[in-house]
């Protein structure tokens, strides 16, 4: 199945380096993500690293499978949605960061898709929105 991907882009009046820790910081995530009540880090993140995340009752896994500091990261989902990537791209303008945020899920059957395009729970693009209204708000802007 191709993949369907959703994919924002806002502008953060803050510094990159600043957008980037706050991104990559497991003590901080659950007041960037939304639903997020807590994660879990037996280590710093970095490439290869795995994180638990907990929204509500169930918990997930997810694997860090991009990190270029201070430009990009993202992880794969490990847990109940499977198939699911999210990254986020930072680029540094005049004062501020430009932040790209990428949704990527790739069905496992026809009717996978067709569930995930006409029945769609999770509101990506809102949630992504969401994700940057965090991140602004937590640095200051």
């Amino acid at each position: 199945m191709r993949p369907v991907s959703h994919t924002v882009i806002r502008s953060i009046p803050a510094q990159v380096e600043k957008v980037f820790a706050l991104l990559t910081d497991p003590a901080r995530m659950a007041q960037w993500i939304p639903g997020c009540s807590g994660v879990e880090s037996n280590a710093p993140l970095r490439k290869g690293v795995r994180f638990k995340v907990r929204y509500g009752e169930r918990l997930t896994e997810f694997e860090v499978v991009d990190f270029a500091p201070p430009a990009t990261f993202g992880w794969v989902e490990r847990g109940e949605r499977r198939g699911w990537r999210t990254f986020f791209r930072l680029d540094a303008t005049s004062g501020s960061t430009a932040v790209t945020i990428r949704d990527v899920w790739t069905p496992r059957s026809f009717l996978a898709w067709l569930r995930g395009r006409f029945w769609e729970k999770r509101r990506v693009e809102r949630q992504l929105e969401t994700i940057l209204g965090n991140l602004k708000k937590l640095l200051g802007s």
